[in-house]
């Protein structure tokens, strides 16, 4: 039971998923008023913007800056990480 008390009070995980529902909410939204037709695909589909790859990281690495410091080791890794997840290979 202390697992999952750990795990709903994690912080820096709600705050990342939720940034991630809001840009995935987004795209539906976007579609709605650009192509004037509900697609709910958008919702779980990956690609286009906002990006929900890239919110999830940003809020992560912000997340953990306000937890753990913005000099800290795990603020940097976050960081690194979320450069690695949002630079385009082509």
């Amino acid at each position: 039971m202390n697992f999952l008390n750990e795990l709903f009070d994690n912080r820096v995980l709600w705050n990342s998923l939720l940034a991630w529902f809001i840009a995935q909410l987004l795209k539906v939204i976007l579609t709605v008023f650009s192509m004037r037709k509900l697609d709910l695909t958008r919702f779980v589909g990956s690609g286009g913007m906002p990006s929900s790859h890239s919110a999830l990281v940003v809020s992560m690495a912000t997340s953990i800056g306000y937890k753990e410091g913005f000099s800290s080791p795990l603020f940097a890794l976050s960081v690194a990480f979320a450069m690695v997840v949002m630079i385009p290979f082509r």
